[in-house]
């Protein structure tokens, strides 16, 4: 897969015309993934290379609506996710003021049609492109004839009678509910960091952690203790994760620590991939190191037995 954060660098890579979807993508929830698997499939009948085209930053905190926004996926993570669907080019547009006044017409015209030479293109039911939203399906199927290209509207996928939605997988990871958030993602939630040294208490009772520094833009599930696999060095370990402020401890900031099972080697500088599976509990202060130890060991009992069956 190519990707393209540049317009002005584009030559002559779409002559005979594209297969294009173009979205926000963010944590290319199953939603999402029909839009994919619908413009590689469409691309592959015409014999065109599929195009995503996508935003960053997202245009909630570029526009001051939402100056704090997580993300589900950083844009490494969204990159190797899409890679996974056979898409040819993704092409990440800077979201810039500038880009959020360009017309819907003018986005239509200068990216979608001359640069980009879309010939199919493939839209979410909840996307919209364009100054005030107003670029939708509408305004697609409106102009396909002037421009040669079709365009296809998908409706929103629904589990449990519910829209997939990046909001609705946001508001189960901030409970905790890792399967519900699972079952809308396709998969379970990752996290990635790169471990740095911590104060060491942890080994000190037998449970030695990683600490992991997570980007701040990154949406960390509820506060408490999971169950996760954790993936490093090209191989999968079994392990837990502490979600919270360490309140046995100093109470300050905000950590996240994995313990992974049956490993004592030097991880630090090393880049992490948490795969988070169930809560096991809250997190709590405890009395002392010792009542502490021993609730460790329930959740690591506890952590094997869920692991063992995912």
């Amino acid at each position: 897969m190519k990707i393209i954060r540049s317009l002005e660098s584009i030559q002559n890579e779409f002559q005979n015309g594209s297969s294009l979807t173009l979205g926000n993508f963010d944590g290319i929830h199953v939603g999402h993934q029909t839009l994919l698997l619908r413009t590689v499939e469409k691309a592959k009948d015409l014999g065109l290379p599929s195009v995503v085209v996508t935003y960053f930053p997202n245009p909630s905190v570029v526009l001051g609506k939402k100056p704090n926004f997580k993300y589900l996926s950083s844009e490494s993570e969204k990159e190797e996710l899409i890679r996974g669907f056979g898409i040819d080019y993704l092409v990440v547009l800077d979201f810039t003021l500038e880009l959020s006044k360009m017309s819907a017409e003018v986005f239509l015209e200068k990216i979608m049609i001359q640069t980009l030479n879309a010939k199919h293109i493939v839209i979410g039911y909840n996307h919209f492109f364009g100054a005030e939203r107003r670029g939708d399906f509408t305004l697609l199927d409106s102009n396909k004839t002037k421009y040669g290209y079709a365009v296809e509207l998908k409706e929103a996928v629904l589990k449990k009678e519910s829209k997939i939605s990046s909001s609705l997988i946001r508001g189960f990871l901030e409970k905790g509910e890792m399967e519900e958030a699972k079952i809308l993602l396709g998969r379970n939630y990752h996290i990635t960091g790169v471990v740095f040294e911590g104060a060491k208490r942890g080994r000190t009772i037998g449970f030695p952690t990683a600490n992991i520094k997570v980007p701040e833009d990154k949406l960390l599930p509820a506060i408490g203790v999971y169950a996760c696999f954790a993936k490093f060095d090209g191989h999968d370990h079994k392990g837990m994760v502490n979600i919270g402020h360490n309140p046995t401890f100093d109470g300050l900031g905000l950590h996240v620590e994995v313990n992974v099972f049956d490993f004592d080697g030097n991880l630090y500088g090393k880049e992490i991939e948490l795969e988070i599976v169930h809560k096991i509990r809250d997190e709590k202060k405890f009395s002392g190191l010792e009542e502490l130890k021993n609730q460790l060991t329930k959740d690591k009992e506890e952590s094997i037995r869920i692991l063992d069956f995912n």
